[in-house]
C-alpha cells in the first residue's frame, strides 16, 4: 500500500480549510445580517409601541381605559413612559395637562390610575387637576390600589422596563 508523503497531506487538506474557512466567513457575514434585521424590526417594534392606546384597558361598552402609575412623588404615563413631578402635574402645557386634553377629547374615555404604596395625595392632585382642566364636563376617572400583591399576580413580561425598575427596591 502507498502512503502519502506527509508534504503530499499538507497539500491536500489545505483545500478544505480554504473552503471551511470560506464558509465560516460566509456564515459570519449571514450572523450579522439577521442581526441587523432583528434589530431594524426591534427598533420599529418599539416605536410602533409609542402610538395611543397599546396599553388601554378596553370594555364592551366601547370605552377605554387608559393607565397612569401614581407614585408619591410623580406620575407615570404608562403609554409614553413620561414622568410627571408631583408639583407639576397641574402645569399649563405640561405633560399631563396635554395627555388628559388628548384622552377626553373622545367619548367613553378615562384615566384610570394605579395607585402604588404612598401614591393616593399624588393621585388626588391628579384628579383635581383633571377637573380644573375639564371643568363642568362629566368626567370618568377609575383607580385601583396596585399593591406588591397585585403587581406580583400581573406577568412581568407584560409590563415596560421602566415601570419594574421603578418597583424595584
Amino acid at each position: 500500500m502507498d502512503t502519502p508523503a506527509p508534504g503530499d497531506r499538507e497539500s491536500n487538506s489545505a483545500p478544505m480549510v480554504e473552503i471551511f474557512g470560506g464558509v465560516f466567513a460566509l456564515l459570519l457575514v449571514l450572523y450579522l445580517l439577521v442581526n441587523l434585521l432583528s434589530q431594524a424590526a426591534l427598533f420599529e417594534r418599539l416605536e410602533t409601541a409609542k402610538e395611543d392606546g397599546l396599553y388601554r384597558v378596553g370594555w364592551d361598552a366601547g370605552g377605554a381605559g387608559f393607565v397612569v402609575l401614581a407614585f408619591p412623588s410623580e406620575l407615570r404615563i404608562v403609554e409614553t413612559g413620561e414622568a410627571v413631578a408631583a408639583d407639576e402635574i397641574c402645569d399649563p402645557g405640561g405633560e399631563f395637562v396635554d395627555y388628559v386634553r388628548r384622552i377626553y377629547r373622545a367619548e367613553r374615555q378615562q384615566i384610570v390610575f394605579a395607585i402604588l404604596e404612598g401614591g393616593v395625595p399624588t393621585m388626588a392632585t391628579a384628579r383635581n387637576c383633571i377637573r380644573t382642566v375639564l371643568p363642568g364636563r362629566e368626567l370618568t376617572i377609575g383607580w385601583i390600589v396596585a399593591n406588591n400583591e397585585l403587581l406580583k399576580s400581573v406577568s412581568l413580561n407584560d409590563i415596560p422596563a421602566y415601570i419594574q425598575r421603578a418597583l424595584e427596591p
